[in-house]
């Protein structure tokens, strides 16, 4: 556990040079504040999952040091809607966003995500239908195209040596990543 019940795990982390120019925000939500994030290992191997920590809770984890490190793996927060730019510390390999059709994956949010150093592939459980064709990913990357959807997958599988295995349940399609 790296946050829960609005507190974070105190850890030293290195300087996030992303941090710079960025300050908490008005009127968050009080709930999402006290959402779970975890971070998941398994041997070299490490997945992100921040739950809907908001803006503010992201900046107290990440800001001004990254207290996580880096990930191969991260999963949106707040359903892929806008976060802040200090989340590329993370440096993952993937995102997933665990969009709606019409829940999260907002344009922003998804723009942001590309922007991430070393990212090279971002993965969505929906179709963003607000976000249109140009902030979307590739068909391929996305479990369920249509609304209403199937509740099509993506499943992750990993190894001890840092590779991982992405798998569309919609197309059968699978990519795998080696260990770094």
């Amino acid at each position: 556990m790296v946050a829960a019940d609005g507190k974070h795990f105190e850890r030293k982390g290195d300087p996030n040079p992303f941090c710079a120019g960025l300050a908490p925000q008005k009127d968050e939500i009080a709930e999402n504040a006290r959402s779970a994030g975890v971070l998941l290992t398994l041997g070299k191997f490490r997945y992100a999952d921040f739950g809907d920590l908001t803006w503010n809770k992201e900046m107290e984890l990440l800001c001004p040091d990254n207290r996580v490190g880096k990930v191969d793996v991260y999963q949106t927060s707040h359903h892929g809607a806008e976060s802040s730019k200090a989340m590329y510390a993370l440096a993952p390999r993937v995102a997933i966003m665990d969009n709606g059709p019409r829940k999260g994956g907002t344009a922003e949010g998804w723009r942001a995500l590309k922007a991430s150093p070393g990212l090279e592939d971002l993965w969505q459980l929906h179709f963003a239908v607000a976000s249109g064709e140009t902030a979307n990913s590739p068909d391929t990357f996305i479990a369920n195209v249509d609304d209403p959807c199937e509740g099509k997958f993506l499943k992750l599988s990993a190894e001890p040596n840092g590779s991982f295995t992405l798998y569309n349940s919609r197309n059968k399609y699978t990519k795998s990543y080696p260990a770094r």
